[in-house]
Order: C-alpha cells, then sequence, then structure tokens
C-alpha cells in the first residue's frame, strides 16, 4: 500500500509539472495550500514542522509548525505562547483566510544580523498551526508577496466573495476589508479600520491602444506616473500566476503633504484591457492589513 506522505508528495510533483504553482497536502492531510515561485518544497527537517519552504540561491523560508492543543485553548493563548522574548514586535493583527479567523505578527531578530519574520497562526480541528516567512532583512521585501500569497492560500471557503456585475469582475474580499464607495474614474474601492489605522485598496481600469503584455504595462505604468511621485521609491517588484491570472507587482513608497506612504500595487491585462489594484495606506500601518491586502488583490476575476 502507498502511504498517505507519498500520494501527498506525488500529487504536489504533478502540479509542479502543471503550474508555476505548487499544491503543497500535509504528510497528515490536514492542510493543503499552494506554494508560489520562487519557492520550492523541501523535505521538514525539525520536530513539529509540517511544511518547509525556501528560494534557490536566497536564505528566505517559509516554515509550518503545527501541534494539538486541548479544547479549551484559545487562538489568543496560542498566540501569547509563541511569542519569544528574542523577538522584536513590530506589529500585529487580526485577518479571516479561508473561513478561519488568524492573527498575525511582524517581527525581527537582530543577532549577529538582522532578521525580518511574518508570521501567520491559527486553529483548526484541536490543532495549532504557526507559518511563518523568515528573510534577512536585505531579501525580506523581495520575496515578501510570494510568500504572502502561499500564506495565505490555505484552502477552504471564502468570507466574502464580490461581484461587480457593472465591471464583470469577481474577487475574494477579506476581513478587516469591506467595499467602500468608488470615486469617479474607480471601478471598485475597499476599506479597512482597525486601531485608528486604515488601508484603502483601488481598482481602475485602463482600455489598451494595443495588446500588451503585463511586465510592459506595468513598465509603463511606472515611467509615467509612479516616478513622478514625490520621493518615489521602488522596495521590490515581481511578477506570479496567481490561479491562471499573471500579475506583475511592485512594493513602493513615495511622500505627500510630509506624509511617507507605502502601497502595493498589483497590474493584470485581459485582452485589451489592463487593470491596476493598489493597496495604499501609511508607512506605519502597511503591515497591519498587508495579509488580507494580498489575499484580497490576488483573487482578482475578470
Amino acid at each position: 500500500m502507498v502511504s498517505t506522505k507519498k500520494v501527498a508528495l506525488f500529487f504536489a510533483f504533478l502540479v509542479t509539472a502543471l503550474f508555476p504553482q505548487t499544491l503543497y497536502i500535509s504528510p497528515a492531510m490536514d492542510l493543503a495550500l499552494s506554494v508560489y515561485e520562487p519557492f520550492y518544497i523541501v523535505e521538514p527537517m525539525r520536530p513539529g514542522e509540517i511544511g518547509l519552504f525556501k528560494v534557490a540561491g536566497a536564505l528566505s523560508t517559509i516554515q509550518i509548525v503545527s501541534f494539538e492543543i486541548a479544547p479549551t485553548v484559545s487562538l489568543e493563548q496560542v498566540f501569547l505562547a509563541t511569542r519569544q522574548d528574542f523577538m522584536k514586535e513590530r506589529s500585529f493583527g487580526a485577518v479571516r483566510i479561508a473561513n478561519l479567523n488568524c492573527l498575525f505578527r511582524w517581527f525581527s531578530i537582530e543577532t549577529d544580523r538582522v532578521v525580518q519574520s511574518f508570521q501567520l497562526i491559527f486553529l483548526r480541528a484541536g490543532k495549532a498551526y504557526v507559518m511563518s516567512y523568515f528573510a534577512p532583512e536585505e531579501e525580506f521585501h523581495r520575496y515578501l508577496i510570494p510568500a504572502l500569497l502561499t500564506l495565505c492560500s490555505l484552502k477552504g471557503p471564502v468570507w466574502f466573495n464580490y461581484t461587480s456585475e457593472k465591471y464583470g469582475y469577481r474577487m475574494n474580499v477579506h476581513q478587516p476589508f469591506e467595499p467602500a464607495q468608488s470615486e469617479e474614474g474607480e471601478i471598485g474601492s475597499f476599506i479597512a479600520l482597525q486601531d485608528k489605522k486604515a488601508g484603502y485598496i483601488q481598482i481602475v481600469q485602463e482600455k489598451l491602444p494595443r495588446r500588451m503584455k503585463v511586465a510592459e504595462y506595468a513598465e509603463f505604468v511606472e515611467k509615467n506616473t509612479l516616478e513622478k511621485l514625490e520621493e518615489y521609491q521602488l522596495l521590490s517588484s515581481g511578477q506570479n500566476l496567481v490561479e491562471g491570472n499573471e500579475f506583475f507587482w511592485r512594493i513602493f513608497t513615495f511622500a505627500q503633504s510630509g506624509t511617507v506612504l507605502k502601497a502595493l500595487q498589483a497590474h493584470a491585462v485581459f485582452d485589451d484591457v489592463a487593470i491596476t489594484l493598489t493597496y495604499l495606506t501609511t508607512e506605519q500601518s502597511f503591515e497591519q492589513f498587508l495579509p488580507a491586502a494580498v489575499a484580497t488583490v490576488f483573487s482578482f476575476k475578470m
């Protein structure tokens, strides 16, 4: 008889051959998620690890740890218990993914070098799951979006499916984002308010004079719009295929009226129409809503 673990690994290998992202299924078959390039699956090495993903030629790592808990243990208790003294916590918050209440934290570890980390924690079926993205400070933004796409790709029902009949698109909206009144030029907007912080997702579309590849359109937007922003600084960029749609994304900062703003922007092209989705907030609030923003933005479908 073929073991459950071998079946899961074979299925993951088969999907790798068909799609740019890999479907990962844990050895106990209790967790499934998509692993986005450039991360790839490696064999877990430590006790409690059920998943480990790395980037070739880099130190960035995604680790998944699972352990059993008593029925009386709450998510908040697990969140507090997993905090270590060596963590320099930057921010924390809540998000709902795959119908699961999740808590997350951003922190750094400072020894001989600075390591940045994002950690997502949730409970399901008597177990606690701790999913962590670790990267040296110089690599952190470079692989942040594929790391968050991976961690936020938990398979399960969605919280809220949003459909725009007027513009012909749909997407999964993740808490704490909610639909907001669209302004002129927008085809959709969503807002998140939490702890006196606010995040905003804007969707705009542009009719193209000719067919363009998404990277070409992204370069056009940067040269003709973003580079004109005050103190514009590109932090990282890349491309990922998400459920059949090719996205070009970038993270950048700029200044407006003395305030430093930070944004995640994603472009997709459908025939002769370009879609731009931008998550925007202050630099201090960026991490607060980024997991929900990533899960929402990259679920866009025409």
